[in-house]
């Protein structure tokens, strides 16, 4: 073809030139290769019919009125197209979503919400600071309750492999005064207040503000009460999308904080670490 020589036009212009004078079966076939016209490239013209529910003859017709000898000179001119790298043409055709498809496919991107909204409201100034607090704090406790409590474990559990002096809250038959009487500013509180929070979270909270302990509040977007006697406040998005709330915020942040604290421990001195590691080996107590 000559520079001068027009391109022919393409598969999906033809269908659009036509597509309102098409009959019925012909607009499925339409609708099949305009949701994916590089199908054209790959499919027999048989491949095709079974995809749009019609006959072959059908489909024969369709390419005919669309001024193609045949279907092969479409696949031809569809190839072309894939080659030059057409984004169009190299879309697939994917199955048709059922009902699950659409459900674990909101799901998925109600977290991935979640997850990028919480990250965006981090304050990255104030974070490295909770962290060195954490590290060098002379006690560290965690308090949570209810499905708070999880995740005041999940932070009390990967802490204790680099430091000591650590605390989860409310300890099984004590009293929070029999622990909270001990801590001063020289401590610190990590305090879990997700939704539906009991009245004791504020009563501590407010007990321990009064001791001049410093705390850090992770809670949802709704901190409530509590939040006013917090030095440090954490907001994660927790909005479900069926009944349950969504604690992948609150799980990725969580670990992200208590791996920054690791590293400021490690940075400073390894020995609680390397104590725990001798002797997790001489108790035989990990494969």
């Amino acid at each position: 073809m000559s520079p001068t020589t027009p391109h022919p036009p393409s598969l999906e212009v033809r269908i659009r030139e036509i597509y309102d004078a098409l009959t019925d079966n012909e607009t499925r076939l339409a609708d099949v290769i305009l949701a994916a016209p590089g199908e054209v490239a790959t499919h027999t013209a048989a491949e095709l019919s079974a995809l749009a529910g019609i006959s072959p003859a059908t489909t024969t017709r369709f390419f005919r009125r669309l001024g193609y000898t045949s279907h092969e000179m479409a696949r031809r001119q569809a190839r072309d197209a894939q080659r030059a790298g057409s984004p169009l043409y190299l879309h697939r055709l994917q199955p048709k979503a059922t009902e699950m498809d659409k459900l674990v496919q909101a799901h998925l991107e109600n977290e991935a919400a979640n997850l990028a909204n919480s990250y965006r409201a981090l304050d990255l100034k104030a974070l490295p600071v909770i962290a060195r607090k954490m590290a060098g704090a002379r006690r560290l406790a965690f308090l949570g309750y209810r499905h708070s409590q999880p995740i005041a474990a999940s932070m009390y559990r990967n802490l204790i492999e680099v430091r000591g002096d650590l605390h989860l809250l409310p300890a099984p038959g004590d009293t929070l005064a029999e622990w909270l009487g001990h801590y001063g500013p020289q401590d610190m509180v990590v305090c879990i207040g997700l939704r539906r929070r009991v009245p004791q979270l504020a009563s501590a909270m407010e007990a321990l503000a009064g001791m001049g302990v410093p705390m850090l509040y992770i809670s949802d977007v709704m901190v409530g009460k509590p939040g006013k006697f917090a030095k440090w406040i954490i907001r994660c998005h927790t909005q479900g999308l069926m009944m349950f709330d969504s604690n992948a915020a609150v799980s990725a942040i969580t670990n992200l904080l208590y791996s920054m604290v690791a590293k400021e421990i490690a940075d400073s001195r390894s020995s609680h670490l390397e104590k725990v590691e001798l002797m997790h080996e001489v108790l035989g107590e990990l494969e």
